[in-house]
């Protein structure tokens, strides 16, 4: 049997990394790197020993962003392509049969347990067994004296609060421009659809035109 901990870089998987050393867990780490996650994100991988990089290859594509900048779409909340083609399935690929598979959620995320769609790969969640919360997560990674970290999500994900997008414009304005540039691209093409939740323009949730970050 092999055993990996599907790690996200963000606080849950972070802390499920640092449990399984602690306990003495036999697992391999691996981090799908699709080139678009947060730069914070992308600055603490590089922090993480024995950590496994793997690369998608999407259609000839390892970047979502130019992977949706190529077909002149965004990430689908409904779909969840991004997810599924540039992380799952890189993944599926490299995990070697038959295997357990270490997720990081906490009891904040029980909603989104699932059995593998492989019959080979056994999904875990160590944290939700153990009852959890996010607040649990960070605390325990302080107490092992090390960084929290940024939330793991692309920088232009979908499924980012309106304070993330601010944080975007206000830290990262040239990712905060990409990303308005491929809203309007699809606008164009796909009849008005946009990047935030509730089909709202990017200018209109970080308040762009009243130079409001906070």
């Amino acid at each position: 049997m092999n055993f990996y901990l599907s790690y996200g870089a963000g606080i849950g998987s972070e802390a499920l990394r640092l449990w399984l050393l602690e306990n003495n867990w036999p697992h391999e780490a691996v981090y799908v790197d699709h080139g678009c996650d947060w730069p914070e994100t992308q600055e603490f991988v590089k922090t993480v020993p024995n950590l496994t990089v793997i690369k998608p290859n999407v259609e000839g594509f390892d970047n979502l962003y130019e992977y949706c900048l190529h077909w002149k779409i965004v990430p689908s909340f409904k779909l969840r392509f991004c997810t599924d083609k540039f992380k799952i399935r890189p993944l599926y690929k490299y995990f070697k049969r038959p295997a357990v598979v270490y997720i990081g959620y906490t009891i904040n995320e029980f909603k989104r347990m699932k059995h593998s769609r492989d019959d080979d790969l056994h999904n875990q969640y160590p944290m939700i067994s153990m009852g959890w919360t996010l607040e649990d997560a960070i605390n325990y990674i302080k107490s092992k004296h090390q960084v929290v970290p940024h939330r793991s999500w692309c920088w232009f994900c979908p499924f980012q609060s309106q304070g993330s997008w601010k944080e975007l414009r206000r830290n990262h304005l040239d990712l905060y421009h990409k990303a308005k540039e491929l809203e309007q691209i699809s606008i164009n093409k796909n009849k008005g659809m946009t990047l935030a939740a509730g089909n709202k323009y990017l200018e209109d949730i970080t308040q762009e035109k009243q130079g409001e970050l906070f």
